[in-house]
This record gives C-alpha cells, structure tokens and sequence, in this order.
C-alpha cells in the first residue's frame, strides 16, 4: 500500500512542478519560487521512500532497522544512507512550512523580500536543525542482535508481531527508556512545535495586515493574495496534522510508559504520507492549477471512450472534421472545439444513426461534418 502512496506521489510531484512552471499566474515571482521548493523535497523525499521499503521508513523503522540490512536490502551502509537522507529531507520539508510563512510575511507586511545574508540566515537554520537531528539519528543507531531479530519480524508475512491479547505490538516497545530514542524524539517534538507556533505568528500578522490594507489593494492584486493565503495555510494544515499528531502521540507514550499499541504504528505510518498531501493540496487550492489539472483528466477521459484509432478531432475552415463516435460519445468536448454554424441542412435521427456507423471517406465526408455540425446545434439548444 505504502509503496502505492509513494509512487503516485512521485508522479504527483513532478506534475506539480510542471504546473507551476509553465502554468503559475500568481504575478509574484517569489510565489512560485516557493511552491517550487515545496514541491522539490516532496519529489526528493518521495523518490528516497519508493526506491526502499516504506514499512522501515516508519518512527519504529529508525530504532529497529538502521544499519542492519532491512530498509532496501542492499547493504547495510545503503540502508543506512537512505536512512539518513529521509531523515534530513523530511525535517527539512517540516521546516519548510514555517519558512514559507516567514517569507510571506516580510513579503507582505514588511513590503521586503528581504537581503540576500538573510534569506541565507533562514534557509542555513533550518538546513542547520535538520543536519542536527541527522547527527542524532546516526548517533543512536547501533547494530544489536535483538534489533535485528525484531526487523525480521517486521518483514514477515504475518504483519505485525502480535501481543498476548492478539493485538499487534509496537516493535521498540520494550526500548523506550534509551536516550537515543528519547533525544531523537524531543527533535521531532521541537521542530513540530516550532513550525506551528511560526506558522500560528505569521498567519495573526498576514490576516491582521490584510484587514488594515481595506480598498487601498488593488481588487486584483488583493484576490491574488488571498488565495495564495488561503492555499498555503491549507498547505500547511494538512502536513504539519500527519506529523504533529503520530509525533504527539509516541512521545506521550514513551513519557508514561505505556505501550503505544497499534494506534501508534498507524499513526506513525501516516507521518510520511506527507509528500502525497501536499502536491494533493497544493492542486486543489490554486485555480490554474486545478483547472489545469481537470483539464488534463477531461481529455484522458475523452481519449479512452472515443478509443486511439478514432480520436481524430480539429477545427477546419469553420468545419468539423470529426469521427461520429467521438461526437456522440462526448458532446461536450466537441462543443468546445466546434464552431456555431447558421445555415445547415437537417438530418432525421435515423440519418444520424446512420453515420455514427460509418467511417469518413473521400465520398462522404462533406455529410459527416454537416452532420457533426447538425447534432452540435440541437446540442447547444437543449443545453
């Protein structure tokens, strides 16, 4: 399933890229900079998880797993690059979320994108904080026969290793007194705070600052803004939701001493699927791209009814050249193409019937256009 997620996330994402290259109407350059960047960590964090197992790629993967061949099955020093490059990439797209909110703010409320030392200020700590907790997680990583003994668990075919009551238990379980887990764990409890807390700051200063603007913002300009505001704010919800939660969760546990359970390993395992929701969201919340985007279904859809040999559909000298099938197939995407004639000759719905059966030739294809164009007018009557 895993595997699933993080394959079509990789599409997704460098769908997403394309879009805002070659689609983007947001005026201000600095937008599509930073959903470019969002969309790189999500492509690059996607693509380390689908060339290894997800299922080790988990909270419970980075205590029990590291180093001891059961990530891609490779090596263990493979095992325990891929390792560290989730870990950096997937604070660092964390991260990012509050730096997008950091640039929006001085963008809009200081009227400034700011010098060049500090751009490379912001993007040098939160490169910093990422690198550190790679530190950490190489530090805590140690090869342990029991480590392995549990890995192997987690790659047998019966799933999860069962309790005495039958419920699946959570495999680093009996290890949550060591210091690595507990030291890598406040990391992920830091950085999950202090990206919602920036976030919580910079979105009271945008809203606070777009209500004291009033009609002095262009009606255009101030549209634009609002909904990059409301998609980024929805863009920031839903990753920082599957993160903070399962981080809340785990370390909750680990305080009381209680084992996490199965609540736990699946709530973990929605941690990752960040790289999936935010090109998802990204698409849904920005006009020109989900236009875009349905477009782009619309016509696969079309193609698939109307079949690969029978797709043939252009505008001509104000005349249609068309195959009857696609025509009575879908109507609506003809009436996109199709001109609005006025004077066309009738045909019964016998004579149309007739047609659709019939291939265009040299003999017959004048008909077939007057016909295509006959059913495009009792089309757009009706509509």
């Amino acid at each position: 399933m895993e595997t699933s997620v993080y394959s079509a996330s990789t599409v997704l994402n460098c769908f997403l890229l394309y879009l805002i290259k070659n689609y983007s109407n947001f005026g201000i350059k600095t937008y599509q900079i930073l959903l470019s960047i969002d969309a790189s960590l999500d492509l690059i964090l996607g693509v380390i998880v689908f060339l290894s197992q997800p299922i080790a790629l988990t909270c419970e993967g980075y205590f029990v797993m590291a180093n001891n061949g059961f990530i891609s099955g490779i090596s263990p020093s493979m095992d325990g690059f891929l390792l560290t490059m989730f870990t950096f990439f997937l604070h660092s797209n964390i991260l990012w979320i509050p730096v997008q909110f950091v640039y929006r703010y001085r963008l809009l409320c200081k009227e400034d994108t700011g010098s060049r030392k500090s751009n490379l200020l912001i993007a040098a700590i939160s490169i910093g904080w990422s690198l550190w907790a790679l530190i950490v997680l190489i530090a805590m990583c140690e090869v342990r026969e029991e480590y392995q003994t549990v890995g192997r668990h987690i790659l047998d075919l019966n799933g999860w290793p069962k309790r005495k009551d039958g419920k699946p238990a959570f495999v680093v379980g009996s290890y949550i007194t060591e210091w690595r887990m507990l030291t890598y764990l406040s990391l992920w409890v830091c950085t999950c705070t202090a990206s919602i807390i920036i976030v919580v700051w910079c979105e009271k200063k945008i809203s606070k600052h777009f209500k004291d603007m009033g009609s002095p913002m262009h009606s255009t300009t101030r549209r634009m803004h609002t909904e990059f505001h409301r998609a980024l704010l929805a863009m920031a919800i839903c990753p920082l939701i599957t993160t903070t939660v399962p981080v809340y969760y785990f370390c909750t546990t680990f305080a009381f001493q209680l084992c996490p359970g199965w609540i736990s390993a699946l709530l973990t395992s929605a941690t990752t699927s960040i790289t999936l929701f935010n090109p998802l969201t990204t698409i849904i919340c920005f006009r020109c791209y989900r236009q875009t985007a349905l477009n782009v279904i619309s016509c696969y859809r079309f193609r698939t009814l109307i079949g690969p040999k029978r797709e043939h559909l252009t505008n001509t000298d104000g005349l249609v050249s068309v195959t009857l099938p696609a025509l009575s197939l879908n109507p609506v995407r003809l009436a996109q193409i199709a001109p609005n004639p006025s004077n066309l000759p009738q045909e019964s719905e016998q004579n149309i019937n007739e047609y659709v059966t019939r291939e265009p030739t040299s003999e017959n294809v004048q008909e077939l256009r007057d016909t295509a164009n006959t059913i495009l007018r009792e089309y757009r009557q009706t509509d």
